[in-house]
């Protein structure tokens, strides 16, 4: 099976070093932050729909910037919304 993976890659880190590439590595890095709150809960959802269900990855992407901002993590000013 093909992997899924979003049209741009989410960079997290304060120098983009590590790249998130579609809702797996999302659902991966998601279970290494800090768990909680509306965003984080509205990413695993989007991206497990987007696993499942054939969700849209445009959504699920954006849920995890979401997430990755709640949680104050750095991103690359070009990967925010």
């Amino acid at each position: 099976m093909q992997p899924i993976i979003w049209d741009h890659p989410v960079r997290v880190g304060a120098k983009g070093e590590r790249y998130i590439n579609g809702p797996e590595d999302a659902l991966r890095y998601l279970s290494e932050m800090p768990q909680g709150g509306w965003f984080y809960e509205r990413a695993r959802n989007r991206c497990y729909a987007a696993l499942e269900r054939g969700g849209e990855l445009s959504i699920s992407r954006k849920a995890f910037i979401g997430a990755a901002l709640e949680c104050s993590l750095p991103l690359l000013d070009d990967d925010k919304p």
